[in-house]
């Protein structure tokens, strides 16, 4: 467990080293018109920071779309196709699943892009998020030839380009899942992001990776969103702190 003296010393320490912390917000499930968007926008506004929604194709209603493209600090990746589990009874959830060649996935996640392009224009990034974080290898292997540039998961990345797309993955989990949403508490996420920081710092993680907030605004209760919004204060006011959008954090240099 970790508070928000730790996270303060954190940075403290990277700004006496003289480098930056850098950050990003990546909020996952997005698409439908449930009436949870606007809020979550709200809360980006309010913060000042740029923030990713990565978006399910089969799941975007154009009241959504509508909302995003308003919003210029807001960015869209692509969460896959329908957010459908695809994997068998064995395996735990996954859609980007090893289908042999046999399956239709390829051509759902060349549609889903194609749409999301179209809707978005320069505001959708071709980064693939893959529902429950979780893709199979050869899966990951084919996402260059199908137009993508980047993948996002979840956990300290091992390079920051693999299979010709850049990396850059999401660290601090703030939903409380086993318990059917709502916030997870401020010791455990508070925790996973202190550890991130500081195995960047030390050498043990890539240094250059920002550290990514991972939310689900769909099931967010009123402490989650009390989180974000004094995390991201704490880390944006520091001097050592920086937010980064998408565009910086999947640069093809990054």
């Amino acid at each position: 467990m970790a508070d928000w003296g730790d996270l303060q010393r954190e940075l403290d320490l990277w700004g006496e080293a003289g480098r930056t912390a850098t950050f990003w917000w990546r909020d996952d499930d997005a698409g439908p018109d449930d009436g949870r968007l606007p809020g979550l926008l709200d809360l980006r506004r309010g913060l000042g920071v740029p923030l990713a929604l990565a978006v399910v194709p089969a799941w975007l209603e154009e009241t959504s779309a509508a909302l995003l493209r308003a919003d210029p600090g807001a960015s869209v990746l692509q969460h896959g196709y329908a957010h459908a589990n695809r994997a068998g009874p064995e395996r735990r959830k996954c859609e980007l699943v090893d289908d042999g060649g046999t399956g239709d996935l390829a051509d759902c996640l060349s549609k889903g892009h194609s749409l999301l392009a179209h809707a978005f224009g320069s505001g959708f990034h071709g980064v693939m998020v893959p529902p429950w974080n979780r893709i199979d290898a050869r899966v990951a292997r084919d996402l260059a030839a199908r137009g993508f540039s980047g993948l996002s998961i979840l956990g300290p990345r091992r390079h920051a380009r693999e299979d010709g797309l850049a990396i850059a993955n999401v660290h601090i989990d703030i939903v409380a899942w086993k318990g059917g949403g709502g916030f997870a508490g401020e010791g455990v996420a508070l925790a996973a992001a202190c550890d991130h920081l500081a195995r960047r710092r030390t050498g043990m993680a890539d240094g250059a990776e920002p550290t990514g907030l991972m939310t689900h605004h769909r099931v967010h209760d009123a402490a989650c969103d009390g989180f974000v919004a004094r995390f991201v204060t704490a880390t944006r006011d520091h001097p050592a702190g920086c937010w980064q959008d998408a565009a910086a954090v999947f640069a093809p240099d990054a």
